[in-house]
């Protein structure tokens, strides 16, 4: 890659200070339309954030904001220590020249079509959300990366390398690793009240791959599992792989209820449920509908899959109860993950079963090879035993306090007139509903080109298509830059809903 820098680029960028538009959104275009000419090259270097702040005179933030940008969108890489470069292949590369068209028959393109299965197909029929940009403000589910303990961690990491663990690097422990199920034990025990042996602890790698396992082993193709509705769709979608029924289930601000099941509750398999900052509308399910839902499983001979989204962070008041911890808890496959308390790039997560389903779980496990990464499971289990984990979890506890309840009071001034915000009691994200409805996913299009990650609910709806709103996180967000990201979704909510 080339080193030096293309002064005549960047000299000649012009910035309009009084523009509604962001100074980085003005720098991101140019710099955008300056690659796609090819007045800056390929594989050439950027200048330094620091050193183009200073020809055009913002902040360095202002850049370091464009640069992740350029990168998110593919006009540029990162390279750590070095620096940041002109992609070599850029998007406009993937685009088809004019008049050129791509067969979308079998008929057309004089080969015989290609078969998918019935599942295969309804997967390729599903409308999923974009994922979360961990780069964008007000971004949620991300947690505040930035003030992860880095120091603490490595030193950890090597502490369990120089341990020599040979014993760990082979085939064994496919449940997971002794140690870490140990200190799960402790840990959900201490902060849930979920009374369980370590046996009865499996780690995976991620949540999906815990609900695939877990529909596997109780389950059969065609059963009815109730589900959440809106929910987070690319979970669901994995779900669909299994052959099950899946019966969407309306909730509301104070979550799933067992009393609306209806007909389809009278013959369901399972259900699955996120009691606590549920995504995406950010509800708290009541005592009365924990104990409701846990009563109709037992009716019902059903089980009970409870999805803890972010319960390690709550506001206010301590949470209420899980599911697993009440009466009637042994109808309950509790599913816990490290995604919001340390970072979704672990992608390790934790499944609670009953003492009778141990053996068939854990030979599950072994048959499907469902094992997260042995070394990373130790490194976690020393970042555990150390205190560390308990120590970032109460520091980062009180931040996400700070923000949330910020979060709230610029939403309640700026929007409270139009819209209804969820009562969230944990997590990393609120939700708000509008008073008359919106088209939530253009203005969350139009967003996303202030650098801002709002999701539209209705993205996240799979039957009933009426519900509107955001969801907005906090996590991710630093507190300085809570107040101008609500004031400009607010800004574009009223451009959108201003009359014609």
């Amino acid at each position: 890659m080339a080193r030096n820098f293309n002064y005549p680029s960047w000299a000649v960028f012009k910035l309009d200070r009084s523009s509604h538009q962001p100074l980085h959104v003005q720098i991101f275009e140019q710099f955008r339309d300056a690659i796609i000419q090819a007045r800056i090259a390929r594989e050439h270097r950027l200048p330094p954030s620091r050193m183009l702040a200073a020809e055009l005179g913002v902040s360095r933030n202002t850049v370091v904001l464009v640069y992740e940008r350029l990168v998110e969108e593919g006009y540029a890489t990162s390279v750590t220590s070095v620096g940041t470069f002109v992609s070599k292949v850029l998007p406009e590369d993937m685009k088809p020249p004019p008049g050129m068209t791509y067969a979308t028959d079998a008929s057309d393109a004089g080969m015989p079509r290609r078969r998918l299965s019935a599942r295969g197909q309804s997967l390729a029929d599903m409308a999923l959300p974009s994922e979360r940009l961990s780069t964008y403000d007000l971004s949620p589910t991300v947690p505040a990366l930035d003030e992860l303990p880095f120091d603490q961690f490595a030193r950890v990491s090597a502490q369990y390398w120089r341990s020599n663990p040979t014993n760990e690097l082979g085939y064994g422990a496919s449940a997971g690793l002794p140690n870490l199920r140990r200190q799960i034990a402790a840990y959900v025990g201490e902060a849930h009240g979920i009374a369980c042996h370590p046996e009865q602890i499996l780690m995976t790698s991620g949540v999906t791959q815990s609900l695939m396992l877990t529909s596997c082993v109780l389950a059969d193709p065609g059963d009815r599992v109730l589900i959440e509705d809106p929910c987070y769709l690319t979970r669901i979608a994995a779900l669909r792989t299994t052959g099950l029924d899946l019966v969407p289930m309306p909730i509301d601000a104070l979550g799933l209820d067992a009393a609306q099941f209806g007909a389809a509750g009278q013959t369901a398999r399972m259900v699955i449920a996120s009691p606590t900052n549920q995504f995406p509308f950010g509800s708290t399910m009541s005592m009365e509908r924990r104990l409701s839902l846990l009563d109709w499983a037992r009716r019902q001979d059903a089980w009970v899959v409870e999805y803890d989204f972010s319960n390690c962070f709550y506001f206010n008041e301590p949470p209420l109860p899980s599911l697993a911890a009440l009466e009637g808890g042994k109808r309950v496959i509790y599913i816990g993950n490290f995604n919001r308390s340390i970072a979704p790039a672990l992608n390790l997560a934790y499944i609670i079963i009953p003492e009778e389903l141990i053996p068939v779980f854990s030979k599950a496990c072994l048959m499907l090879s469902i094992q997260a990464p042995h070394p990373l499971q130790g490194v976690l289990a020393e970042f555990m035993e150390s205190g560390q984990m308990a120590a970032h979890i109460r520091r980062m506890g009180g931040r996400y306090r700070e923000r949330a309840a910020l979060m709230r009071n610029y939403l309640h001034t700026l929007l409270g007139e139009d819209f209804t915000l969820s009562q969230t009691q944990s997590g990393l994200h609120l939700a708000i509903w509008p008073h008359a409805p919106v088209n939530d996913k253009r203005i969350s299009e139009q967003c996303k080109t202030h650098m801002l990650d709002v999701p539209a609910l209705s993205s996240y709806s799979l039957g009933n298509k009426a519900v509107t709103g955001f969801c907005l996180g906090f996590g991710s967000t630093a507190i300085e830059r809570i107040g101008p990201a609500i004031h400009t979704f607010a800004d574009i909510v009223a451009e959108h809903s201003a009359p014609a």
